[in-house]
């Protein structure tokens, strides 16, 4: 299947607020596609309340024929937030091409006043190749009280190259930006537990040169890199954050 959108190209979604009855998105095959132009390749969230699983995605290429007026944001997005709730959970990606990179420009999001996060430290709405902003527009819900699960993912061999006259081929490779819990503002307490992104495994991946920090963490718990080279460097590691 071929898509060429003025906004993502699959976006998978189940539901906000009480809206789950018919439960979570599960069970999708996304394989052999080509996405000429787009926002997003493949975005889940944020509307991700009744839960998001065993998503399979493979052999796709990304174009980003646009790159020069409207260019590719995000190859791979999660998105949500502690008004989102659900789970997101058995999300497997492998062999994603991108021959022309995506957006060099940063758009950073924008922090609540409480936040341990000051703004304009990450770019979570363009720029990452790979990228999970578990703290999506907190701004735009008033109502934060139920942390999302996000865990058991893997990405295989993703490569991205600069588009025509570019030195890179993004803004910062990889985002992991797991819930923040001073955006809680319910009256329980003890408030609830706000879990780190889990057991997650990017391997065999090169995203090519950045122009920022290669890689951002938050509350994220074992990120296993293997084999992943940005720029000049190598990663095999264990991180945490």
């Amino acid at each position: 299947m071929t898509f060429n959108t003025g906004d993502d190209c699959i976006a998978i979604k189940s539901g906000k607020d009480t809206d789950t009855e018919f439960g979570p998105a599960q069970n999708h095959l996304i394989a052999n596609c080509v996405m000429n132009s787009g926002h997003g390749g493949i975005t889940i969230g944020s509307e991700m309340t009744a839960g998001v699983k065993y998503i399979f995605a493979e052999n796709l290429q990304m174009l980003n024929q646009n790159y020069a007026a409207n260019p590719l944001s995000i190859a791979i997005r999660i998105k949500t937030n502690l008004n989102r709730e659900g789970t997101i959970e058995n999300f497997y990606v492998r062999n994603v091409t991108l021959p022309n990179g995506i957006n060099l420009a940063p758009s950073f999001y924008s922090p609540l006043p409480e936040s341990p996060i000051p703004a304009g430290t990450v770019s979570t709405n363009q720029g990452g190749v790979i990228t999970f902003d578990c703290d999506y527009s907190p701004g735009s819900d008033n109502v934060r009280v139920r942390p999302p699960v996000v865990r058991n993912i893997v990405i295989e061999d993703v490569t991205a190259s600069p588009p025509p006259g570019a030195a890179a081929s993004c803004y910062q490779a990889i985002i992991i930006q797991g819930p923040v819990a001073a955006d809680y503002n319910g009256l329980t307490q003890p408030p609830p537990t706000v879990m780190p992104v889990a057991d997650i495994s990017i391997s065999n991946c090169d995203p090519s040169a950045n122009t920022a920090e290669p890689i951002y963490l938050y509350n994220v718990q074992d990120l296993v890199l293997s084999d992943v080279t940005i720029g000049d460097t190598v990663y095999n590691a264990t991180l945490s954050a």
